[in-house]
Formats: structure tokens, C-alpha cells, sequence
């Protein structure tokens, strides 16, 4: 300890960095020099640098996720994925309900990025509609509350949650139609830190209703709406706040005369993922990859085809395995096998899932000046959860 304390500030902090998420937050306890660096306003987004970046990482195998569960009084549980032990009874481990506390009747999760959660809600039982309402980092405990739409004619909404690397800003996207215009799409950026609040970019000819889902996947810095009637896709692209188009996977709106239900958009891994949903009940599912002759343009890819419509891809794992949200239930799907295998159940019905990181992005430090404080969260593991509801533990 000594030894360690009478190095250079800048080679602990390289020491620090390497720590896991939850090794750094004990370590601000050891020592007041040690709290002051972890403390320091460049020591959060060094540690990030380093988690997004490093192969060494002591939980680079591993892979984090938050479910919910169904109903308007959701429940979050953090959980820890093994790719390398997928074949074990279950390769979850450190399954902890968290408690994350947005402010509103009823809410979901509309994405995570580098450990903040956004949340979409609604804000009052008159309103039945759904916007970016809440953002929140469960590590550090900090939250803010994103002002609500003021537009009393708002008929459509669109939305997103994303980074921009080379501006290192967080931005929040919200589209709408007005009933004064509706075929016209009003675009606001929040983003986060810079103190403007909702900012007007620009308007789009677009019906929202055309686009096949809400919520925009954030892939390659943009975020990607489908547009069914004209069957392309939407990207809005963070750095120069703009639309431009791109062509859907190649395999057509029919195969073999069987049409499909639906085109749906996600991410899988670091890829854009489309799924294709057919009538006859199995899908296809494709993700856009960078091309290996240029190494730089990007093109679709075949990677699956599965026969349950039912289960919803969250993420791809190296080995080759799907992981899916169905039925209240997480399977993941293996290309070599021929059917789907349980990986865990919680005793609760899981409505979403999403890929999470831990990390110590803090709100203030990006610029939040109404950056709040959640109260000190309690969280129960789901094995002490059957044995006693009553049972808690610290996270």
C-alpha cells in the first residue's frame, strides 16, 4: 500500500482504470488519495476508454444485461452473461434486482449507452403517449429528468438514445408529427451537458406511421428507423444531425410467395441487425457488416434463420449464439443445433432485454446541472429473492 502510494498520479490513475466497475467503487474507500483521483472529472471517461477498448479487462468474457418484467410497475434485474460456459445450466450469474426508481406512471428502457439508461414514459395518466423522459447511470447513482414535449398537437413520436465520439456527446432524439402538419416530422436533439435543452434541427417529409417501430437502433453513430411503405431504411446520423437513406437487406419483401409480417431493426453485438418475421412463422435475421474487400463500406450479411417469431434478438455472442426475449423467458439459439435451450428464468415474466455496461459516465461531470441523486438502492439476488422476499442486500 505504501509502495503503491508513493508512484506518479498519472501511472496509479493507469493502474485504477484497469480495475473492473464495481473494483473501483471499493477502492474510493480505501483511502482518501485514491477517492481523489477516482474522483477526478477525466478519471470517469479514462476508465470508459479503457472497458470499451481492452481485451485484458478482468470481465472482457463476460457480458452484462438489465431485464425488465411486465406490467406498469416494472421490475430491473442486472444480470452477467459467460459465452465461454453457455453449455452450464445456466451461464448467468449475479442475478440482482436493482432498483432504478423513474418518476412516471408507467415506463420502459429505451436504450443504454455506456452504462446510462434512457427511459421512455409516459408523464401523466391523460397522456398516452410515450417520450424520453428520464436518464440514469445505476452505478453512480445519478439521474435527470428530460423536460417533457410541449406540443399540444403531437399525434406521432419517434425517439432514440446515443454517442457521438467525435464530439463526446450524449444525445437524446425525438421526432414527431403535429396535427398541424402531419406529414411533416419536427426534429429535437437534447443533448446532454450543453444546457439548450430540446434544440429544432430541421424538418423531414415522413408519416410516422409508416415506420415500423418507435424506438431507434443505434448502430455506426446514427439511429435507424424502418420506413415499411417505402421500404428503405432511416438513419439520423449524431454527428451532423441529418437523415439519409439505406437500402434494406436484399431479401425482398417475399420468399418463395411467402410474404413478412413485419421488418424489424436492433443490435446485435456491434451490428446493425434487421429480422425478418414471415407469415409462415420463422425469420431471417441479417446484420450490416463492414465489407471484407474495402474493409470500409458496409453490406448485409445472412447470419441466421430461426422458427419461432415469438422470441425477440438481443444480442449475438461470438461463439454464434442468439440470445432472444420470448414468452416471458430468455432462450439463446445455437446455428448447430436444433432447437432452442433455456439459459435462465427468474420467476418473473421478462417483457425486455437489453445489453448494459457498467461504468462510471457521470451525468454531472458531462454538464447536467439538475443532475439528482437516486436514494441508496437496495437489490436482491433471485435466489435469495425465492428463499425471502424480504431478504435484502447492498449492491
Amino acid at each position: 500500500m505504501v509502495r503503491f502510494n508513493i508512484l506518479p498520479k498519472d501511472i496509479m490513475i493507469e493502474i485504477l482504470i484497469r480495475l473492473p466497475t464495481q473494483s473501483v467503487l471499493k477502492c474510493k474507500l480505501v483511502s482518501k488519495q485514491w477517492r481523489d483521483l477516482i474522483h477526478h472529472p477525466s478519471f470517469s471517461q479514462l476508465h470508459l476508454n479503457y472497458l470499451n477498448h481492452s481485451d485484458a479487462h478482468a470481465d472482457a468474457g463476460k457480458l452484462n444485461y438489465i431485464f425488465s418484467t411486465m406490467g406498469i410497475e416494472k421490475q430491473f434485474y442486472y444480470t452477467e452473461y459467460d459465452d465461454e460456459n453457455f453449455h452450464e445450466t445456466t451461464p448467468f450469474s449475479r442475478q440482482t434486482r436493482i432498483k432504478l426508481d423513474p418518476p412516471f406512471i408507467d415506463n420502459y428502457i429505451l436504450s443504454s449507452c455506456d452504462g446510462l439508461i434512457c427511459f421512455n414514459a409516459r408523464c401523466n395518466k391523460e397522456e398516452f403517449y410515450y417520450e424520453p423522459a428520464y436518464i440514469c447511470n445505476p452505478i453512480t447513482r445519478e439521474y435527470i429528468i428530460l423536460p417533457k414535449l410541449e406540443e399540444e398537437h403531437m399525434i406521432d413520436l419517434l425517439f432514440g438514445f446515443g454517442y457521438n465520439s467525435s464530439t463526446n456527446e450524449y444525445k437524446v432524439v425525438r421526432i414527431y408529427n403535429s396535427k398541424r402538419e402531419p406529414n411533416v416530422g419536427i426534429i429535437q436533439v437534447y443533448t446532454l451537458g450543453s444546457g439548450n435543452g430540446w434544440r429544432n434541427v430541421g424538418k423531414m417529409n415522413m408519416d410516422i406511421k409508416h415506420l415500423g417501430q418507435c424506438a431507434g437502433a443505434f448502430a455506426n453513430e446514427a439511429l435507424h428507423w424502418v420506413d415499411q411503405e417505402r421500404n428503405i431504411i432511416l438513419a439520423f446520423h449524431l454527428t451532423d444531425e441529418k437523415f439519409s437513406e439505406l437500402p434494406p437487406p436484399p431479401p425482398c419483401l417475399t420468399r418463395a410467395g411467402v410474404p413478412y409480417l413485419v421488418l424489424g431493426l436492433g443490435v446485435l453485438g456491434d451490428f446493425l441487425s434487421a429480422t425478418f418475421y414471415f407469415n409462415a412463422g420463422d425469420c431471417n435475421m441479417w446484420l450490416l457488416k463492414k465489407n471484407k474487400d474495402t474493409d470500409t463500406d458496409l453490406s448485409w450479411s445472412k447470419e441466421f434463420s430461426f422458427d419461432s417469431y415469438i422470441h425477440l434478438p438481443f444480442d449475438f455472442m461470438k461463439s454464434g449464439r442468439l440470445l432472444c426475449c420470448g414468452r416471458g423467458k430468455i432462450v439463446s439459439y445455437d446455428p448447430k443445433a436444433s432447437s432452442a435451450e433455456m439459459d435462465v428464468s427468474f420467476g418473473k415474466s421478462i417483457s425486455a432485454a437489453i445489453p448494459h455496461k457498467n461504468t462510471l459516465v457521470s451525468l454531472k461531470v458531462l454538464g447536467e446541472k439538475d443532475t439528482k441523486t437516486m436514494e441508496s438502492g437496495e437489490s436482491t439476488s433471485s435466489s435469495e429473492e425465492t428463499e425471502s422476499s424480504d431478504k435484502l442486500k447492498k449492491p
